[in-house]
């Protein structure tokens, strides 16, 4: 997913017109779209409310997301293991993820 069509995504989870949230650039010069964090925490809860179905729509949205955190550091400060909760498997699916997107890229 692009950084355009992760802005878009953000923009839906969280109910903004196009073009509220900014594409930023970090200080090494990659651009990345504010917003993912709110619409991460958007998804994970609205995951972990849901039922199959609803949960398989979500998965897109939350993996898209996964890249950008990367860049921002997140996982340096709250590791995939981390992130996994018995509480809440929409933040377990976002350790997963982050575990075997981190893996595939070293």
């Amino acid at each position: 997913m692009s950084t355009e069509s992760l802005q878009e995504t953000n923009n839906k989870t969280l109910g903004t017109s196009a073009g509220t949230f900014p594409i930023i650039t970090l200080p090494d010069g990659r651009k990345v779209p504010t917003g993912t964090v709110g619409a991460l925490l958007v998804n994970i809860k609205a995951y972990d409310e849901g039922n199959e179905e609803r949960r398989a729509e979500l998965e897109p949205a939350i993996q898209a997301a996964i890249p950008t955190l990367v860049k921002v550091g997140m996982f340096d400060i709250f590791t995939p293991k981390e992130w996994t909760s018995e509480s809440s498997q929409g933040r377990s699916l976002v350790g997963k993820l982050a575990s075997d997107y981190l893996d595939a890229t070293r």
